[in-house]
């Protein structure tokens, strides 16, 4: 018997909602002239810029959530990427600023009320854990000049590059310039600043500093 047909007599509702979210993705791809993936869209869901976006196997964007690739070079999904509810990835906020690329890893899970930027550059490894109201930002203001608005000094930043097998907990924020190994643990609300942080470690505290090892 197959596994489908176990979750299907385990939890008929969710199996009916499963396909609903199928046949949601699958209208949003025709009625946009792309090809159908395999992309489970909850109700509300929005995906923008099409083109830009290659899935690499299954996906699911969760309910209200917006993954926006219009201003960006490429947005690679890797299979079984989930986007949890009211979450957002948008490559870039503006039209007058092109995102180089963003490449989130296989098996990549966002939980709710995340917030993800493009900016600068974006990558981020296979069976990485992202807990919910995460916020990733590989860019920052420039704010060098006193006498003129913020708003107008436009941006600057190195990209953010975050290794496999990570996990972020709750309302963790990572700010440009960061680096990150892998099999490492960023604690539920720590703030990482840009540097170099290695493998294997826990890091928490604002800013983040590293309080053990997982060796």
């Amino acid at each position: 018997m197959s596994r489908t047909w176990h979750i299907i007599r385990a939890d008929p509702g969710h199996a009916v909602n499963l396909v609903i979210m199928l046949l949601r993705g699958t209208f949003y791809f025709l009625v946009r002239l792309q090809k159908p993936r395999l992309v489970f869209m909850d109700r509300g869901a929005r995906i923008y810029g099409l083109r830009n976006i290659r899935f690499t196997g299954r996906a699911k964007i969760g309910a209200h959530a917006l993954v926006d690739a219009r201003h960006c070079i490429k947005l690679s999904l890797g299979r079984n990427f989930s986007l949890g509810d009211f979450s957002i990835l948008r490559c870039s906020g503006s039209p007058m600023f092109t995102c180089p690329g963003v490449s989130i890893g296989h098996d990549v899970s966002f939980g709710p009320y995340c917030n993800i930027g493009g900016g600068y550059g974006l990558s981020i490894g296979d069976y990485t854990i992202v807990g919910p109201y995460v916020s990733i930002h590989p860019e920052y203001h420039v704010t060098a000049n006193l006498d003129v608005p913020i708003r107008q000094q436009g941006i600057d930043g190195r990209g953010i590059v975050l290794g496999q097998n990570n996990w972020f907990g709750a309302k963790a924020t990572v700010l440009d310039g960061v680096t990150l190994g892998d099999d490492a643990i960023v604690a539920a609300a720590a703030l990482v600043t840009r540097g170099e942080y290695g493998s294997r470690v826990i890091y928490a505290g604002v800013p983040a500093r590293e309080i053990g090892k997982r060796a």
